[in-house]
């Protein structure tokens, strides 16, 4: 045996790595289940949608977004607006298994990070130029993290009372796992394969001298659990002073790793070292490629799920525990084109002030599928708009709704208009034409089109006669719309519009409430309910609150008169 082979054997010796026969790759698969897809294979996601901003979406998205790592995909999620019912219902059934078990939450939002890690590899080895030996660390603290990551997520399912099909399959496919002797053996082997690498922490090296006391050659003397110091002076070496640590104490230093990676190549006595402790991994290397395949691409897809569901448990129960009320939306069919919600909340507002929600009831169906929505400037008519959106994007992402019930049929597409600044080659109006155009030629039987203020830029004869043909063009695409105006003329006006154009949705008329007092004064109750406009009373309370009803002008000018 020549002295080079008898170094590395004693060096392995050293480290007591074990020695086992050759056996089989190992395939640790999980089945892929997802908690958002009932088949497992999620359609493209659109990043984004053009109506989140106007329906006050973002709120909704941080909420749902435990960390900045989810926003993307959380955002993803709200905008896909999937109509499949089955797709829905499951969705609703994994969220009411997270809300039925508060631990089971904070299991899964501990777990996080850990499933992150899966995905990203093991974050402690830093940024190092890479060789066999931190590949081999790097195998071992994934497998590692695979295994602690396995047990613990089943434990967590398998203490919660569990009804949906999606968890269940999750938690019935980490306990074939777990049972697995293979998942057993790599269970047992890993503090085995890896005691070794923990092993190393400093290696002791011997240098001959010539006759000119020139180094002639370097020499590998052990290989220590302990790290090295160059802390105590000479003399204290000598006379055994400061050695009590539990580092090993040197003379003086001599070398130091370059701090630039590409230099590290440069220097003999390194790359001995390297080839060395490559030689060293390779028998564990050789052990761990039985476990060449394992499920972490399963566990890296539930990560963000997990999260979203969890997030979206959190939520409610805050907003539940502050008195809101919560339901479990059912899932009409999407013909049937139906929206009906009672003591509908806007969700941002129950995020920023639950306990001070004011509820109206929202419905579109054969009796009225278009809305025209009238009302005092800073009525709720924005507000309610708003909470309809979000109800439709909460309901068809499988979320539970702020309402008393639900029934709702999925849309196959969501627009907005809201009042928007005029860039310089355009005005207001003529924004207003190329952004309607793309509404309707767009726009189907099973949209929802959400307008407020539309054509408030232009005079009042030329708003109605526009909006007029605007909502002619609703009711003969059939879908759901909002209207929210200044122009009271449109809703006393139902039978004339109706008549102009055929179709089948209807229109009606909702009010911003206003309650008015035996002096016609009013004040708004931002309830949304169906009726005619109250005329007078809207301009009145808007005068007064402006401070420009007559009798606010006349005793302004006898106060100033005094």
């Amino acid at each position: 045996m020549d002295k080079k082979t008898l170094t590395n054997s004693k060096a392995q010796r050293k480290l007591n790595l074990p020695s086992r026969p050759a056996r089989p790759h190992t395939d640790l698969d999980i089945p892929l289940t997802s908690l958002m897809w009932p088949d497992g294979k999620p359609p493209k996601l659109a990043g984004s949608a053009a109506w989140e901003n106007d329906i006050g979406l973002n709120d909704l998205i941080t909420v749902l977004s435990l960390s900045p790592r989810y926003t993307s995909y959380v955002r993803q999620i709200l905008t896909a607006l999937t109509m499949d019912a089955a797709t829905i219902r499951w969705r609703q059934a994994v969220l009411a298994d997270f809300l039925a078990n508060p631990t089971l939450v904070e299991e899964a939002v501990g777990l996080l990070s850990r499933l992150a890690n899966l995905q990203t590899g093991s974050p402690m080895l830093g940024k190092r130029q890479r060789n066999l030996l931190l590949e081999t660390a790097d195998h071992l603290a994934e497998l590692d993290s695979f295994v602690h990551v396995v047990e613990d997520l089943h434990t967590a399912l398998a203490g919660a009372a569990l009804q949906s099909d999606g968890l269940r399959q999750v938690q019935a496919n980490l306990a074939t796992v777990v049972a697995d002797p293979n998942f057993q053996a790599l269970q047992a082997d890993l503090p085995e394969l890896r005691r070794p690498l923990e092993r190393i922490n400093s290696l002791t090296i011997g240098l001959n001298l010539d006759v000119e006391l020139k180094p002639s050659s370097a020499v590998l003397l052990s290989i220590n659990d302990y790290r090295l110091s160059a802390e105590s002076s000479w003399l204290l070496r000598v006379i055994g002073v400061g050695n009590d640590d539990a580092e090993e104490a040197g003379i003086a230093p001599l070398h130091r790793v370059p701090e630039d990676i590409n230099q590290r190549p440069l220097s003999p006595l390194f790359q001995d070292l390297d080839r060395l402790l490559t030689q060293i991994a390779g028998p564990i290397a050789k052990a761990l490629n039985r476990y060449a395949r394992t499920g972490s691409g399963a566990l890296v897809y539930l990560e963000y799920e997990i999260a979203f569901f969890a997030a979206a448990a959190q939520m409610i129960h805050k907003a539940k525990a502050k008195g809101v009320t919560f339901c479990v939306p059912q899932v009409a069919e999407v013909g049937a084109r139906v929206t009906e919600i009672d003591s509908l909340a806007n969700m941002a507002l129950v995020l920023a002030q639950p306990d001070k929600v004011i509820t109206s009831d929202a419905a579109f169906d054969d009796e009225g599928r278009i809305a025209i929505l009238t009302g005092p400037n800073s009525g709720g008519k924005t507000t309610y708009i708003r909470s309809v959106g979000l109800a439709q994007v909460m309901f068809q992402t499988g979320l539970l709704l702020p309402a008393a019930s639900a029934t709702i049929s999925p849309i196959d597409a969501l627009f907005t208009h809201f009042p928007a600044l005029e860039t310089r080659q355009e005005g207001r109006l003529a924004e207003e034409a190329a952004r309607l155009r793309h509404v309707f030629q767009r726009a189907t039987a099973n949209s929802m089109v959400l307008l407020n203020e539309t054509f408030s830029s232009t005079s009042s004869g030329e708003a109605t006669y526009l909006a007029q043909d605007m909502l002619c063009g609703l009711r003969a695409i059939g879908a759901r719309a909002i209207f929210a105006t200044h122009l009271i003329e449109l809703a006393e006006r139902l039978d004339t519009i109706e008549a102009i154009v055929g179709g089948e949705s209807k229109l009606y008329s909702l009010v911003a409430g206003v309650s008015v007092n035996t002096n016609g004064e009013g004040s708004p109750t931002y309830q949304i309910v169906r009726g005619l406009p109250l005329g007078q009373s809207y301009a009145r309370e808007i005068a007064r609150r402006h401070g420009i009803s007559l009798q606010q002008i006349l005793e302004g000018r006898n106060t100033k008169t005094d």
